[in-house]
């Protein structure tokens, strides 16, 4: 039984952010063509991000808890960007769903397999003041055109209980002086249907966007 605290520190980044990735790019593929040019650029910027903050991080530290806990996540970082790159560099061929899939294939095994491995490591080693530390250092790490691309793309594709749990996550974990920036950028991104029902379930929001 995982901590509840624990949990939530962790989940942002090894939960809720792999569902946004793994709708977005089953949106974009079944989307075709079209939906590819105008979208996958996006895409291709998020996931590098997340990737790059795994890796400068949050498995440097891990490694420093439980030697070679990350070792299994190296080669499949490096054949998906591989696959990212050769598709934004040439998407012309009709193959271009067929490769879509490969990446979504390779994709969704890496994703679920940091969730089962190393997201219980970092749950295991670290408390869950630590994790937020570590957690808080992402700002550090992203421009401000980064955040105003992210956040928005974030709550738009994860679910409305997802969209709770991230925001109580960022009410709880990020700096006051930087909230209220970040929850104009949520609102942004969100239909008013669904911005409503959001500031319902986290008034905190509320007041940081007035």
């Amino acid at each position: 039984m995982y901590d509840p605290e624990k949990y939530a520190a962790v989940a942002d980044n090894f939960v809720y952010v792999h569902r946004a990735l793994r709708r977005d790019l089953a949106r974009i593929i079944e989307g075709g063509r079209e939906l590819f040019e105008s979208d996958f650029p996006r895409f291709a910027r998020i996931l590098a991000k997340h990737t790059e903050l795994e890796d400068v991080l949050f498995f440097p530290a891990l490694e420093e808890r439980e030697p070679g806990s990350t070792q299994m996540t190296t080669d499949p970082h490096q054949e998906i960007e591989a696959l990212v790159e050769s598709l934004l560099a040439d998407s012309s061929g009709e193959d271009l769903e067929e490769r879509l899939r490969a990446l979504q294939e390779l994709l969704l095994a890496h994703l679920a397999e940091e969730e089962e491995l190393v997201m219980p490591a970092m749950m295991e080693h670290f408390e869950a003041a630590e994790i937020w530390a570590l957690d808080g250092q992402i700002i550090e790490h992203c421009a401000p055109e980064f955040m105003q691309e992210m956040l928005p793309w974030w709550f738009t594709h994860i679910d409305a209980a997802d969209r709770v749990a991230v925001a109580q996550n960022m009410v709880a974990g990020v700096p006051p002086e930087v909230l209220g920036s970040l929850v104009q950028l949520i609102r942004a991104g969100l239909a008013e249907r669904d911005w409503q029902a959001l500031r319902e379930c986290v008034p905190a929001l509320a007041a940081e966007a007035a």
